[in-house]
């Protein structure tokens, strides 16, 4: 129940913002337009269906991380074709900038043994500046790292930054593949 728990918590409430102007604390995201309208659109804002609809594709897609259960159940492929607008494909779940295979065991052992304001597993934004951003379309499943790295880029701005980064070491003689 802690797995499903922490999953819910990523897709239904907000962060834990103590100061700037968005400050919330875990309130369900689709309350926080309501609760300081005077801010506009919060980013941690999203409709209740949106939210949802996230926190359904969040836990169908850790059925593709490594290590996860396999599950033969109709109603899964039914899910998935609708949510996904695919079958599922297990273990073949990457995070989307750094490609790293996501591991269903980790996720379940840091759900069930949290430690407090650390987590190993984010949901990321394709484009975390879109407004509003907390929609299925822009939203999946990451590492710290990843998140880290993409910071207020896009992904596609963040994969090219990368490629440059990795060019200058070249150019720098830093890297040299034989």
């Amino acid at each position: 129940m802690a797995f499903i728990s922490a999953i819910e918590t990523r897709a239904l409430r907000s962060g834990r913002r103590q100061t700037g102007v968005f400050k919330s604390n875990r309130q369900a995201r689709w309350t926080l337009i309501h609760d300081h309208p005077e801010h506009g659109t919060d980013p941690q804002y999203g409709t209740e269906d949106d939210c949802k609809t996230i926190l359904i594709i969040l836990l169908l897609t850790t059925l593709e991380f490594k290590n996860a259960p396999l599950i033969n159940d109709p109603r899964i492929t039914e899910f998935s074709e609708r949510y996904l607008g695919r079958s599922l494909a297990p273990n073949t779940y990457r995070d989307s900038l750094l490609l790293e295979f996501l591991d269903f065991q980790a996720l379940r052992a840091e759900a069930e043994n949290p430690t407090h304001g650390k987590s190993e597993f984010h949901i990321g934004h394709l484009d975390p500046s879109r407004i509003p951003k907390h929609i299925p379309e822009n939203v999946a499943w990451r590492t710290l790292r990843s998140n880290l790295i993409q910071g207020d880029m896009t992904l596609r701005e963040a994969r090219i930054y990368i490629i440059k980064l990795i060019a200058r070491y070249f150019e720098l003689g830093e890297i040299d593949l034989h």
